[in-house]
């Protein structure tokens, strides 16, 4: 099968069928509703869906065994936070700082411009390590393996990681920009923006799980 195709029909492929596609729809949906608790579960089946693509593997079954389900939430939680935190924190500050500027007052360019590109540079970088440690995370449940050097190095160093990271960080940003353009529609939005939201992300994690695993073969 080519990866094109099985990149797409990752989501409903397998002996679970669309059965974890459904169920991260279903959080994702209630967490409009309920902002943040239903969306946590579903970062622990993304952190095992990344393992499991990187095992060549079809999607594992939603429910199967909660409390390992909760601790991979919370560990992937702190994984995300730990890469990701320090660049979303900086660009808030960032925004904060030229919102809260006065009419007329000299905004100083220069700092605004190299700030925004340091935090660019650590997002992108932060972005581009985590599949590896969510990847290693998910394959043994160990926080100080997926903060590795010996994890992170060699694969974030292959090309076949970086070709791979870019077609996946495409589908997800294709997949953020068409689910927020359904979220616009009346009534139905919500639900149709989540809906490929769910199947973007778990497109996402194929790619990223198959990119890991031939950084590391070879």
């Amino acid at each position: 099968m080519r990866p094109s195709i099985a990149a797409v029909s990752y989501p409903v492929a397998g002996e679970a069928g669309e059965r974890p596609l459904l169920a991260v729809w279903l959080l994702l949906a209630l967490s409009v509703v309920v902002p943040v608790l239903p969306a946590i579960p579903v970062v622990g089946y993304l952190v095992r869906a990344l393992a499991a693509s990187e095992r060549g593997d079809s999607l594992p079954p939603f429910l199967a065994d909660g409390r390992t389900l909760l601790r991979r939430s919370l560990g992937g939680l702190v994984v995300c936070l730990a890469l990701l935190g320090v660049p979303f924190a900086a660009l808030l500050v960032t925004v904060y700082g030229i919102v809260t500027l006065e009419p007329g007052a000299n905004a100083p360019v220069g700092r605004i411009l190299a700030g925004s590109t340091a935090v660019l540079f650590v997002g992108l970088l932060g972005t581009y390590l985590a599949p590896v440690a969510l990847t290693a995370y998910g394959r043994g449940g160990s926080l100080r393996r997926a903060f590795s050097s010996e994890t992170l190095r060699p694969v974030a160093g292959h090309a076949a990681y970086f070709f791979g990271w870019t077609l996946g960080f495409t589908a997800l940003v294709v997949t953020v920009g068409v689910g927020g353009a359904l979220f616009t529609l009346s009534r139905i939005g919500p639900l149709a923006g989540t809906f490929v939201l769910a199947y973007g992300l778990l497109v996402t994690v194929y790619l990223w799980g198959r990119a890991v695993e031939r950084a590391r073969r070879r």
